[in-house]
């Protein structure tokens, strides 16, 4: 098949031609690519563009979009929100002052929210019931932390064992390509826990950070996030559907700060309950994986239910967000906040404030806890979880293409 023939192709082309131009001004822009070899070496040797030029690119680019009357609609629809995060980035990098709210907006398609700290207290209060007794809850809190802490030369075994299973759990529901595979890598020096590097061919290396303590009750919740069937399944299936099947080469470049990373953290975040119930995980956790990790005496039930009440924590790293960038406190004032209301430990918070100091980061952290409730939001509306978590791993989905599906009740 002749895929210059196929409206969109050339705007296709354009699109990633520019994303990685842009690259030489935003390290880390680019978190996956795989299209052809020469069009990026050409860019990492060519001199930069001015951020004009890469403006007027973008607006063209943009008009370009709209105008190709004979793309499908929802690939039209992504690649119009992809190029105006595109435009935002650029905005940002000439010195327009935008507000939090406006980036957010223009970079990832949602309206980022602040989250009432009542939330929080509400949690805190569930988990005064489920942890040990001691001092504060942020102490008892830490200090519970640690009887799950696991070495990473132990976790590792324990981590291929739980991919495997996830695996098969995944292929069992969602249309899994052919020949894809994953690795494992221990990494130091990161701003993140783990992070799923996808090099094309349905294959990925998944990083995992050994800086701060590794728990045996999150390497679930970790392989299924970053591999099965979270960013390494959803990049597998798009890779072989999208672009191998169907052409669309823009899938060929994922761009970090875009729409499609808040839809990817999303399915990440959903990955695990979508092949695992509550009661699975119970049982695997209180049968085999504390027992290999030699920490059989936890009960898995009562980390289960700690592990539900924390979620409603996640939340809490926008807030921090908005702290830093729309009301100017200080480090510390929001280092003093994340112990609070997350009840992490003071290195934890500063390690958090590492991923929040990068300028495009800070609002890449709503992607997490509303991705996730985005998602629950449709699951809720339309029922048949199964069916609409295929359709992210597969289509091209902006967030204001899931709010209408949602609204299509």
């Amino acid at each position: 098949m002749d895929h210059m023939t196929v409206s969109g192709d050339f705007v296709a082309q354009d699109y990633i031609h520019l994303a990685l131009a842009i690259e030489q001004h935003i390290p880390g822009y680019i978190d996956a690519y795989y299209g052809p070899p020469a069009w990026r070496q050409q860019a990492q040797e060519a001199a930069p563009q001015p951020v004009a030029n890469l403006l007027k690119q973008a607006t063209d680019l943009a008009d370009a979009v709209a105008a190709d009357a004979g793309m499908d609609p929802q690939r039209r629809d992504h690649l119009a929100k992809e190029v105006r995060a595109m435009q935002t980035a650029l905005r940002i990098l000439d010195g327009e002052e935008l507000t939090f709210v406006e980036e957010v907006e223009g970079l990832y398609d949602i309206t980022p929210e602040w989250m009432d700290e009542a939330v929080f207290e509400e949690a805190h209060r569930t988990l005064e019931d489920l942890l040990p007794p001691g001092d504060s809850i942020q102490e008892r809190m830490i200090a519970h932390r640690k009887t799950t802490e696991i070495a990473a030369e132990r976790a590792v075994p324990l981590l291929h064992e739980i991919v495997t299973e996830l695996r098969r759990r995944t292929q069992a529901r969602f249309p899994l390509p052919a020949g894809e595979s994953f690795e494992i890598q221990l990494v130091k020096d990161q701003p993140w826990a783990a992070y799923n590097w996808y090099l094309g061919g349905l294959y990925s290396r998944v990083d995992v950070n050994t800086d701060l303590p590794m728990h045996v009750t999150d390497l679930v919740y970790l392989m299924a996030h970053e591999g099965y069937p979270g960013h390494h399944t959803e990049l597998s299936i798009k890779d072989a559907r999208l672009v191998q099947e169907l052409g669309y080469l823009e899938f060929s470049i994922a761009i970090l700060y875009a729409p499609a990373s808040f839809l990817s953290e999303g399915i990440a975040t959903r990955a695990q309950e979508m092949i695992l119930s509550d009661d699975e995980w119970v049982s695997w956790h209180a049968n085999e994986i504390l027992a290999r990790a030699g920490l059989e005496h936890i009960d898995a039930a009562r980390e289960h239910a700690l592990i539900e009440a924390s979620k409603h924590l996640e939340a809490v790293g926008g807030n921090v967000a908005f702290l830093l960038r729309d009301r100017g406190v200080s480090e510390e004032e929001a280092v003093a906040y994340t112990q609070r209301y997350a009840l992490s430990s003071e290195e934890e918070a500063r390690h958090f404030m590492g991923f929040l100091s990068d300028r495009f980061s800070c609002s890449y952290i709503f992607n997490y806890y509303f991705g996730g409730k985005m998602l629950d939001a449709l699951f809720a509306a339309r029922g048949d979880r199964e069916h609409w978590f295929t359709r992210l791993l597969a289509e091209p989905v902006t967030p204001s293409q899931l709010q209408v599906w949602t609204a299509q009740t």
